[in-house]
């Protein structure tokens, strides 16, 4: 007897498989779509605890404004519960790399905690190498250099111990999960990116921060290792106090110590250098003395040197007339002692004077001795008249002959010497042309050694201006020395981990709304398709209670049919939601985080909850329906129920509508409102369908649009230029002059990154100061969310964007403070809440800021329209040539990157349309299953009386489509409810959403449920037309 119930049992499984699969399929969707949700947040939080375990996240983040030294660190690491600690060095620094300028966060490598993922290439092995962000390089940079511009304050490349690094490799770093790098006060505000270095790459002694791993295994996010936390942070910050006081005392004592061994060296030095200045300008001065003889010593050589060529050419002239005289008195000699041969030796002694005279004359140095023997020869004239006394000097002729060639032998002589003072006049021009070099050399060297010694003057003087002043600054900053300041982060200052957390929330509250949906159609599909099935077999049960079947046998039946199609649903539905939900939204947000593949969890508890609210859905209907119907008795059972007593409808009351109504039109009216269950069935399942796809259409275009919007309705302009320092009149002209190449206007403006203090939490904003000279609504157009123009903030007040202010309560005139680093703070009276997308922005007046800051604004950025027709790009690469420009930033640029991380939420809109469009269709085709099976005999009437195929499907379907339609036009009033909740559950920091549901993505919901309504009509058109006309008009019999 049991078999035969397990026989008509499977026979109506298979009989009615649509039927089956119709429950089947609804639980399998509701119970994908609830359990796949619901899981992905726990292996998304399982992926991120392995990856933070893997990588050895900190617990806790040390930080002092002393720095700490090595033993502090030991000290650290001595401590109760603590599994690692070590010292780091982080600074911000503008780097140039690949031809651009960008402010790197440098970061020195630690081993035990925050470990590097090396994804490309390989980690450091010397102090000039490092390795770099994986979000802003890939592995085409390996092998290049990263350059600390010039641009940087020499206090801050005193912190390295190298200008340039070679890149190693491309890693990630769980300090940086997620896209964003952190604000500073450098370039543009932002960092770009990170550098790990060995900590050899830093010049410093010191770290400025020491990260703390606990030994604790707590699960991420829980409330145990916060309370664990909470529970150490106030002997943390003790500890973190003491050691930073005892360090300010050395660090003081170690000051003081360095500025007098300072002063002591500057006097010293001082000293020396004077001496040796000193010694300098001496040997310069006897130089110059040196040089200034010489030159006198020069010039009376050439002077008689000069004089010289012409005593010689004089001194040979008289010589040859010697010479021609002695020949002259030889002739005569001869002629007398021929003629008259007299006066001979007289003749002679007087010629032997004469050439005495000559001789003499040759070697003196005004030469009258030789006018002299020339004057004897001219007397020698004279001789002739003496003839009487030749005779008597015919004795001597002899000897005077050899006084002659004596004479002859002496002008030989005085020739050589002639020529020996040739040799020594070109000598002389020699040595005087030597000495004419040395002397210029000598001059070289005494003006070189003039300008060393007045170059070494300047630097002296140069080097002790600077020696001074630094010692000054020692003393003025030793004077200014305050008791350091310390902090004990822990993870939930890390902007990843905290997003993460957030985001991973998300879905989970996206979880606890649309599921809901899903389950509500499925049991609204399974008691229609229940109850529809009861009575359909009413006299089934009858028989089987007539025959002795058990109430709780024959309730087994039908519980059995619904339980096993719910039940293989909805292990089917977990089996694939918990493997495909996960996986597409893991691989959305993998834009912005950098973890591992995802692991996949499997909860025991979510399964047991999606099973018995499954059988719930389904038995529990099953049972309400079966257990009404047995109640009765089997014979009652067995008669077919008694029709209900018609109703006029309360169309027939409108006589001006009804009367215009064809018959068919009238028939199918009477039947939508005389089935109301059906009516209501059907209508509540097909908005719940389209009030999804409203929800799914609507949070694309909550997504999609604010980017847009962004750039183009609030920050209009098109290029950002950031300067390394504050621009000086001459950098304003020269961007001014631009306009030639595309620049339509400018303004300069400072920005500033600083934290806006709410009540409960603070926020990091951009705060914007424009230029009082300028205006800014070229360039930025501050609006409510309405659309309401806002004026720009005045003296002591402040606008502020409207995401920021909502999620901290401020509201238009409070009071806020905005504080900085250095914790100085700016106290503001809120003037407007602005319309704003993409980061949060403060806007303030240049008055209130210098009032409040005791100091100027720092006008390093630009915002710059373009001519239209212009290149922004071919622009921007002109402006990046401009003198001291660090940065240039493309709003296009921006544009398309937000674009692309946003765009990753469409694929989770895909999956909720392509699951709303199931359920539509589900719900459709079992509600139209339901409508054609309960009324065969009335279809196969219609058929009878002589209607054609397709006037039959329209009398069926053209209920269905009014019907499909009413409910989608209801579907779109609970859409925009549904979509504003999901919406307000969707919280991205520091993107705001515009909530609201485009037309046009109204008509879609309606139009795909129009389409939905068709493909099930044209599959359900077989049905109609198997239906026999013979057998159904018989089914009542």
């Amino acid at each position: 007897m049991r078999s035969m119930i397990w026989k008509s049992t499977f026979r109506e499984i298979k009989e009615s498989l649509g039927r089956f699969l119709a429950i089947l399929a609804i639980v399998a969707l509701g119970v994908g779509f609830f359990a796949g949700l619901k899981v992905t947040q726990p292996a998304m939080l399982k992926t991120a605890q392995r990856y933070f375990d893997k990588t050895a996240l900190y617990d806790y983040r040390l930080i002092s404004t002393v720095g700490f030294s090595e033993d502090e660190v030991e000290t650290i690491k001595k401590q109760k519960d603590v599994k690692a600690a070590e010292g780091a060095v982080t600074f911000d620094i503008i780097c140039e790399s690949g031809g651009k300028e960008r402010v790197l966060k440098m970061h020195s490598i630690t081993e035990d905690v925050n470990r590097l993922v090396l994804v490309d290439g390989e980690l450091p092995e010397n102090a000039g190498e490092c390795v770099v962000d994986s979000n802003l390089y890939g592995a085409s940079m390996i092998g290049k250099t990263i350059k600390l511009s010039d641009g940087n304050d020499e206090d801050d490349l005193e912190h390295f111990s190298n200008r340039e690094y070679k890149i190693t490799g491309i890693v990630q770093s769980p300090l940086y999960s997620q896209f964003e790098r952190g604000s500073t006060s450098l370039g543009n505000g932002r960092v770009s990116g990170f550098v790990y270095l060995l900590p050899e790459g830093f010049a410093d002694d010191y770290y400025t921060e020491v990260y703390v791993k606990f030994a604790c295994d707590f699960p991420l996010y829980s409330e145990e290792y916060d309370a664990y936390i909470e529970q150490k942070q106030d002997a943390w910050e003790a500890l973190t106090e003491d050691l930073a006081a005892e360090r300010y005392q050395t660090v003081r004592s170690e000051a003081e110590t360095k500025l007098a061994d300072g002063k002591k060296q500057l006097a010293e030095k001082k000293e020396e250098t004077k001496s040796q200045l000193d010694d300098a300008k001496k040997q310069l001065e006897d130089a110059k003395s040196q040089i200034e003889d010489g030159e006198k010593q020069l010039a009376d050589a050439k002077k008689k040197l000069e004089y010289a060529p012409d005593e010689l050419e004089k001194k040979e002239a008289e010589l040859t007339e010697a010479e021609k005289a002695i020949q002259e008195k030889e002739t005569q000699l001869d002629q007398a002692e021929v003629a008259l041969g007299i006066g001979y030796a007289q003749g002679v002694g007087q010629i032997q004077k004469a050439l005495n005279g000559i001789s003499e004359g040759l070697f003196s140095e005004n030469g009258d001795q030789g006018n002299g023997a020339a004057g004897s020869f001219s007397s020698g004239d004279a001789l002739g008249d003496a003839g009487s006394q030749i005779a008597d000097a015919k004795a001597q002729i002899a000897d005077g002959r050899a006084q002659i060639a004596e004479a002859q032998k002496q002008i030989e002589s005085g020739k050589s010497a002639i020529a020996k003072a040739k040799k020594q006049l070109e000598e002389s021009k020699t040595q005087i042309a030597e000495k004419e070099a040395e002397l210029s050399d000598a001059k070289t060297q005494y003006e070189d050694g003039k300008k060393e010694y007045e170059d070494g003057l300047s630097t002296y003087n140069e080097e002790i201006e600077k020696a001074e002043k630094k010692i000054s600054d020692g003393e003025k900053t030793l004077k200014e020395l305050k008791d350091p300041d310390t902090y004990v982060l822990g993870r939930d200052t890390n902007v990843g981990y905290v997003c993460f957390e957030s985001d991973s929330g998300i879905v989970d509250g996206v979880a606890d709304v649309f599921p809901i949906f899903f389950f509500l159609v499925a049991a609204l599909v399974c008691v229609t398709t229940m109850n529809r099935m009861v009575e359909e077999q009413r006299t089934q049960i009858g028989v089987l209670k007539a025959l002795g079947y058990s109430e709780h046998t024959i309730m087994a039946k039908y519980m059995f049919y619904s339980g096993s199609a719910a039940l293989t649903g909805c292990v089917a539905g977990f089996a694939l939601g918990t493997f495909l939900f996960p996986k597409v939204i893991w691989y959305a947000y993998g834009m912005l985080y950098k973890m591992d593949s995802l692991v996949y969890v499997f909860d025991w508890k979510l399964a047991v909850i999606s099973v018995i609210v499954s059988l719930l859905c389904s038995i529990g209907t099953t049972f309400v329906s079966v257990r009404r119907e047995l109640t009765e008795v089997a014979a009652e059972l067995m008669r077919p129920k008694t029709p209900k007593a018609g109703k006029r409808v309360f169309l027939e009351y409108i006589p001006f509508v009804w009367k215009r109504l064809k018959f068919l039109q009238k028939v199918s009216m009477r039947n939508i409102f005389r089935y109301k269950k059906r009516f209501f069935m059907m209508v509540a399942g097909i908005s719940g369908c389209s009030a999804l796809l409203v929800t799914g259409f609507g949070v694309r275009d909550s997504v999609t649009g604010i980017v847009t919007q962004q750039y183009t309705q609030i920050q209009t302009y098109d290029i950002g230029v950031t300067y390394s320092s504050s621009v000086t009149p001459e950098q304003k002209s020269e961007l001014e002059s631009k306009e030639q190449d595309g620049v339509e206007k400018s303004v300069f403006v400072a920005e500033k990154s600083m934290d806006l203090v709410g009540s409960e939490k603070t926020k990091s904003v951009s705060l914007i100061i424009a230029d009082p000279d300028s205006d800014m609504t070229p360039f930025v157009n501050l609006h409510t969310e309405k659309g309401v123009p806002i004026t720009f903030p005045k003296k002591g007040e402040a606008v502020i964007s409207a995401k920021v202010a909502d999620e901290l309560g401020i509201k238009t005139g409070d009071t806020v403070t905005l504080q900085d680093s250095d914790m100085k703070t700016i106290s503001v009276t809120v003037s407007g809440l602005c319309e704003n997308f993409v980061y949060n922005y403060v806007y303030l007046s240049a008055d209130t800021y210098e009032e409040q800051m005791k100091t100027e604004p720092e006008y390093k950025n630009a915002f710059v329209c373009v001519s239209e027709g212009t290149d922004a790009h071919l622009l921007g690469t002109s402006l990046m040539a401009m003198s001291d420009v660090a940065a240039v930033n493309i709003s296009q640029d921006d544009m398309e990157r937000f674009s692309s991380m946003m765009g990753s939420m469409d694929l989770i809109v895909v999956v909720i349309i392509l699951c709303a469009a199931g359920l539509a269709f589900i719900v459709l085709y079992n509600l139209t299953n339901i409508n054609i099976t309960e009324r065969v005999c009335e279809i196969a009437t219609i058929e009878v009386l002589g209607f054609y195929e397709n006037e039959t499907a329209a009398y069926v379907f053209r209920e269905n489509t009014i019907l499909t339609f009413l409910g989608a036009l209801a579907g779109l009033v609970l859409g925009v409810f549904l979509h504003r909740f999901v919406m307000s559950q969707i919280v991205v920091d520091m993107v705001a959403f515009d909530v609201h549901v485009k037309p046009v993505s109204f008509v879609y919901s309606v139009v795909l449920t129009l389409v939905f309504t068709w493909f099930v009509d044209r599959l359900m058109r077989k049905k109609i037309d198997a239906i026999s006309m013979t057998e159904s008009l018989k089914s009542v019999d």
